[in-house]
């Protein structure tokens, strides 16, 4: 070659080649999107990669998800695309299709019922379904529990303290109470809450108004029919303390010379304090 032609040679630019490193790291400030077909540059999936590292490595994750088993779930999804996505992870495709059974005490047939449709519109999967149906029970029933605990804690409290109101006789004014309440009252009333919680049956005013009651009743009747032991037997210590002042007071007990008169009431007397004081 000519010395000529070899100058000519010299003077042609030769193109600048990037190394792959260049390349990995965004070049020297070519743009790779110039390397693809036009068709594709404007693609969403294309346009946050900015250079040859960021798309080998897009590509090699979408290789990793290829044959795995995907649910898909679009940017918003509609009803539609969310009923999609929850058959996919085992909601059922009916109500029906839950084992949700009744039990006769939680659990009726009308609560089974309801609960399998909420389930499947809450898009529930039958172990979700059945997890939150006996976290329930569990809860209902411990609360059951607990209740019939403090009625039978409020029911000791109140008979203790009748106990020591009414001492021997409590068992006497209860039942007589009792009675009386049966008579005049729905047996339901006594199941009634009270703002405190308690059981309007065990609330030892409601027992003592009814034992009041009672023997309002008992001081009507007439003395032929009942002993003074009966009467004895449903009063309370106020009621019995009062009886024994006015007997103190009257001229049978006052009056000496008429012995027999005496004797009773005093008699009376002695047993209305053995009452009051247990």
């Amino acid at each position: 070659m000519s010395e000529e032609a070899i100058e000519q040679v010299a003077q042609v630019e030769a193109p600048m080649l990037e190394t792959p490193a260049e390349v990995a790291s965004g070049g020297s400030g070519n743009d790779f999107l110039n390397m693809i077909p036009e068709e594709l540059r404007g693609h969403p999936s294309i346009s946050p990669i900015k250079d040859v590292e960021n798309l080998a490595r897009s590509y090699v994750n979408a290789q990793r998800l290829i044959g795995a088993d995907k649910i898909p779930l679009p940017a918003n999804p509609t009803e539609e695309d969310l009923d999609r996505v929850y058959s996919r992870l085992g909601r059922p495709d009916s109500p029906d299709n839950y084992d949700i059974a009744a039990d006769g005490n939680i659990v009726t047939e009308e609560v089974a019922n309801s609960y399998k449709d909420i389930a499947h519109k809450l898009r529930l999967t039958p172990e979700q379904a059945s997890g939150v149906l006996d976290y329930y029970k569990s809860v209902v029933e411990n609360t059951g529990v607990a209740n019939m605990q403090q009625v039978e804690q409020q029911r000791e409290q109140s008979e203790a303290a009748l106990r020591q109101e009414w001492g021997s006789n409590y068992d006497g004014i209860v039942q007589k109470a009792a009675a009386t309440a049966q008579e005049f009252g729905n047996p339901e009333m006594f199941d009634l809450d009270l703002a405190d919680g308690t059981k309007l049956g065990n609330n030892p005013e409601f027992i003592k108004a009814f034992a009041k009651i009672a023997e309002f009743r008992q001081s009507v009747t007439s003395e032929d029919t009942v002993s003074d032991s009966s009467q004895t037997s449903f009063m309370t210590r106020e009621t019995a303390q009062a009886e024994a002042d006015a007997i103190m007071k009257s001229p049978e007990y006052t009056d000496r010379r008429n012995y027999a008169a005496r004797q009773k009431a005093v008699g009376r007397v002695q047993e209305l304090m053995n009452y009051i004081h247990g």
